[in-house]
């Protein structure tokens, strides 16, 4: 199993219900389990990090349509 594909199926699973009560904002999720939901990203990594410690876990922005991010190798220093 790929890291963090049991966090991605419970979003998925989530998804309507958290786009219907918090789109915009961000959401904490490790597991099957939706932690939280925060206004930034940073407060929902923070959170991430004081109550799971240093474990895998998923941030997300909650958005109707996911953007992907690109990253360009050369721009990263590769």
């Amino acid at each position: 199993m790929a890291v963090l594909e049991t966090e991605l199926k419970t979003y998925e699973e989530n998804r309507e219900k958290l786009l219907a009560e918090a789109e915009g904002k961000y959401v904490l999720i490790h597991g099957e389990d939706v932690l939280g939901v925060y206004e930034s990203q940073m407060d929902a990594i923070s959170a991430g990090y004081e109550n799971l410690g240093e474990v895998p876990f998923l941030t997300k922005q909650i958005l109707r349509v996911d953007e992907p991010i690109e990253f360009h190798p050369g721009l990263l220093g590769f």
